[in-house]
């Protein structure tokens, strides 16, 4: 038996869920959707699951934290329980930059300290917290803006994270470039784009989780694909192990694209933006977990 993990409030939201349980279900896999918030649910009774849409876990960080030590000790986790823990909190983008990749320049402040000097000829700024998804506590704000806000995540006990506002985003929108495993080197499989959110302070949400966005489907540039291969063959990914799924989230500048972020936990995948991309997946991630027993 395999699980789908979701979460009881993002139920109805994940437009990749079916597709990818219908296409694991035609190859004759015993498969159900669970949510890893279920107290009810006996995890052991699983073979593995796979996190798909977790989406509250950066808002329930604690809480989240303890199922993964408790549930890792039931049953297998995808992807693997090192990569979860590693990519959970963004600052993995410095391991990333001491590797030698184009990361979005990025400035953390850690709880109880103060926002350094920043460059006052930059005229926006992106802060947000350092754990978080679905550009949920994200916000546009001018240099002097950033210490109040960055105060505010504090005060919810969010280390924060400052870039300045890369502004090529706004028309040329960002790409994600989706990788599945089998249990060996991860492989190119599609790419989407994804409208800028950020173009003012007002952000459009769309449902609990997410800010609305517009995704379109793209087919990334040389110099995207190469980044992204840069990315997943850097030293600290390939410390943590087979990957049986990564997205990299690129975005332009005038000196070529750069690393927005590596997504590694619950990344939507839009499937529907890529015809049969939910089929490979379900039959790649079936090798992978052939592979890795």
């Amino acid at each position: 038996m395999l699980a789908l993990v979701t979460a009881i409030g993002a139920t109805g939201l994940d437009p990749d869920l079916e597709p990818l349980r219908t296409a694991l279900s035609d190859d004759g896999v015993d498969v159900e959707v669970a949510n890893w918030d279920d107290d009810t649910i006996d995890w052991s009774r699983f073979e593995a699951i796979i996190l798909r849409s977790t989406w509250d876990y950066a808002d329930r960080i604690v809480e989240f934290r303890k199922w993964l030590a408790a549930v890792v000790d039931q049953t297998r986790i995808v992807n693997p329980i090192g990569a979860v823990r590693w990519s959970i909190d963004k600052h993995y983008l410095s391991d990333l930059a001491r590797d030698g990749v184009a990361v979005a320049p990025t400035t953390f402040v850690e709880v109880g300290t103060a926002v350094p000097d920043l460059d006052t000829a930059v005229d926006v700024y992106v802060a947000k917290p350092a754990v978080g998804a679905g550009s949920n506590g994200a916000r546009r704000c001018t240099s002097t803006e950033v210490a109040e806000h960055v105060a505010a995540l504090h005060g919810e006990g969010h280390a924060a994270m400052v870039q300045p506002y890369l502004d090529m985003i706004d028309e040329h929108s960002e790409t994600a470039l989706v990788y599945l495993g089998d249990g060996g080197d991860l492989v190119y499989d599609h790419a989407f784009s994804k409208g800028a959110i950020l173009t003012s302070t007002e952000v459009e949400q769309d449902g609990d989780f997410f800010a609305k966005e517009e995704i379109g489907a793209r087919t990334p540039s040389e110099a995207e694909r190469a980044l992204a291969d840069a990315v997943l063959d850097c030293p600290s990914v390939r410390a943590l192990g087979p990957l049986a799924y990564a997205r990299v989230d690129v975005v332009p500048t005038p000196d070529g694209p750069v690393l927005l972020e590596l997504e590694l936990v619950e990344p939507s995948l839009y499937f529907d933006s890529s015809p049969g991309s939910a089929v490979r997946a379900a039959r790649a991630w079936q090798r992978y977990l052939s592979a890795t027993v």
